[in-house]
């Protein structure tokens, strides 16, 4: 299966010496199988132990400080896991609810320091998810491929639920801001489908009429819910044409533009440079 080509699952002992500081080119989980020491992320020091699950974008840079023996399981997310649109219809059906799940954990990554803070239950599940993910790994038996994918899969929307909880949990008591994280949301969650975001089915799923809604909205954030979709979808237009091979047509039909056309003029308006310019703008950094 396609998807499952784009996932990379690699364990490797660590060692101080061969881990200096150092960026990847796309993403990935780092699980701690054994050992402990210090996990430095962007000049933060976090202390890990057998169990921690961490985060790493492209921009994140890290290294190890070992204080005993340390292994790891690495599942690297590639370049082709943004190229939606090469797929066919029967892997596109199929793998929608990951892609949700793994936009919003990307975009939303910057509520996350250190490890994946989990409770027991949700750190003992996680165990035996990656326990069998290893075994797979290293027996390769009939349907492991399918197997590790939906493993990741599942793996995914734990990180993206605790992600959405850690948010709702900091804003409990804060009433206004409560309830615009749950319109934001609900927005990235639904991206993809127009019908939604319209703001009357945003107004009837938040029981609200239209403009109370939008006027709620504007009043806590300072934008309209038109301006706060159209900057969400940029910032995915930004991550197609960072890490995918995606064409800028391919990247405008997925992203609900009229054409590379349109697609250019809004990115000409945010930025001032086309999707082509952009592009080779941060390859180049």
């Amino acid at each position: 299966m396609q998807l499952f080509q784009d996932i990379e699952i690699t364990l490797r002992d660590i060692q101080s010496s061969l881990f200096p500081p150092h960026r990847h080119h796309y993403f990935e989980l780092l699980y701690i199988l054994d050992g402990t020491g210090i996990h430095s992320i962007n000049s933060n020091q976090y202390p890990y132990g057998q169990g921690n699950l961490f985060l790493l974008t492209p921009e994140d840079t890290h290294s190890f400080r070992t204080t005993s023996e340390t292994r790891c399981c690495i599942i690297d997310f590639t370049k082709g896991l943004f190229a939606r649109r090469h797929r066919n219809q029967t892997d596109r059906a199929e793998i929608t609810e990951f892609f949700v799940s793994m936009e919003y954990i990307f975009h939303n990554h910057q509520n996350l320091e250190g490890h994946i803070a989990m409770n027991p239950q949700e750190t003992t599940l996680t165990d035996i998810l990656i326990m069998q993910l290893v075994r797979e790994k290293e027996q390769s038996r009939i349907y492991s491929g399918i197997i590790i994918q939906n493993i990741v899969f599942l793996l995914l929307n734990i990180i993206a639920r605790l992600l959405q909880e850690n948010v709702a949990g900091e804003l409990k008591n804060t009433g206004a801001k409560n309830i615009i994280h749950e319109i934001t949301t609900y927005i990235q969650q639904n991206i993809y489908q127009k019908g939604l975001l319209k703001i009357e089915s945003l107004a009837t799923h938040f029981h609200k009429t239209p403009d109370h809604l939008n006027r709620y909205f504007k009043q806590q954030t300072g934008l309209t819910l038109k301006t706060y979709i159209g900057r969400y979808k940029l910032r995915l237009v930004e991550t197609r044409l960072r890490y995918s091979g995606m064409n800028i047509s391919e990247i405008a039909d997925e992203m609900g533009y009229t054409d590379e056309s349109h697609l250019n003029k809004v990115l000409k308006t945010a930025y001032g440079k086309t999707a082509k310019e952009y592009r080779k703008t941060v390859n180049n950094l």
